[in-house]
């Protein structure tokens, strides 16, 4: 009898660890919340092309002490923004060991508004938005401030000196700036006579609250040729001043309109927090009262959720980290994210 009970108890134990491991793995709700192991070392740089005689002045956000050559991020900043601009981005993304290389865009940067009266900067910004050649402009300084960080990597008295690994490198930016982002990921551009000003070098991008294309006959031509692994992020309460007609609803179509991942085998991702205005992603919420709709109360939030999922992307995606890819995908980011919004993927 008592042989039988001790067989009985060690199938019965069996049993439960085969269970154990055939079951799905727990997540983390988090996923690096917290800044990470290298303390960030900032400076400035003015660079200027000389093909296009144009200033594009960039800040750098650089992880100390790192060895060997470090991914890099290019940032993008919103309309009337500057170098200076989603410096929260910058520095987590740094803190954990990537090269954050911000972007300053001359024609749709805060030389826009400085200086005019306060009845006179919504007209300004609404004019340098809708002048082509500063969205043109934009794609241009991408790929000229990645020649020039390639050149001052191997440059022996540049201070980024082997310290760069452009075969990872991922784009990131808010409104204009996810404009640019996109533009880099392979959007198509124009009318009769489209056009792509894709960058190669680029692998990933994450576009905050991305522009929407008037023209809505063409948006499978405009978004479907985007395809790269990508992040979207949007908010039910992303509307803009500068773009009345844009609903929060319209922030979502780059990223249903995105065919290109699918074909290629490439994810997309999407947030869409509830609750989250524009001013949301730029990290300057408290500089904006009278743009937001949001409750500041849920900035630290949202904040933090885009943080982590930010990072776990670049990992997945730059790093090709399979705990970050598998949190992303498996169950870590949808728990993570929880009643704070809604997630969607595609992914293979």
């Amino acid at each position: 009898m008592k042989n039988n009970l001790c067989n009985r108890f060690s199938v019965y134990w069996v049993v439960v660890l085969l269970v154990l491991a055939m079951a799905p793995p727990a997540f983390s709700q988090t996923y690096k919340p917290d800044p990470g192991a290298f303390s960030v070392e900032i400076f400035l740089l003015d660079l200027q092309d000389e093909d296009r005689d144009r200033a594009v002045p960039i800040k750098v956000y650089m992880p100390r002490d790192a060895v060997g050559p470090r991914p890099i991020v290019i940032v993008s900043h919103g309309l009337g923004g500057s170098r200076d601009g989603l410096s929260y981005l910058g520095n987590h993304w740094a803190s954990h060991g990537y090269l954050c290389v911000h972007m300053q865009h001359p024609g749709s940067d805060r030389s826009v508004w400085e200086g005019l009266a306060r009845r006179d900067i919504l007209s300004a910004m609404k004019k340098a938005a809708q002048d082509p050649m500063n969205a043109i402009n934009r794609a241009g300084d991408t790929t000229f401030v990645l020649n020039e960080i390639e050149k001052l990597s191997k440059d022996a008295e540049s201070r980024i000196h082997g310290k760069v690994d452009l075969a990872k490198a991922g784009i990131a930016g808010h409104s204009f700036g996810a404009w640019t982002a996109m533009a880099a990921g392979g959007m198509t551009l124009g009318g009769a006579q489209a056009t792509q000003l894709g960058e190669r070098r680029i692998r990933c991008m994450i576009p905050l609250s991305p522009p929407v294309a008037k023209d809505k006959r063409r948006y499978d031509q405009i978004y479907g040729s985007l395809s790269i692994p990508s992040l979207f992020m949007t908010g039910t309460l992303d509307t803009s001043v500068i773009s009345p007609s844009t609903t929060a609803a319209d922030r979502q179509i780059p990223y249903d309109k995105m065919h290109g991942v699918s074909k290629k085998g490439w994810p997309k991702y999407q947030i869409n927090f509830d609750g989250a205005d524009h001013m949301t992603f730029s990290g300057e919420t408290g500089r904006s009262k009278r743009l937001r709709k949001a409750d500041p109360k849920t900035d630290p939030i949202f904040h933090s959720l885009i943080l982590q999922s930010t990072t776990a992307f670049l990992d997945a995606y730059l790093l090709k980290d399979k705990d970050a890819k598998a949190w992303l995908n498996d169950g870590g980011f949808v728990k993570a994210v929880g009643k704070h919004g809604e997630v969607s993927m595609d992914v293979k």
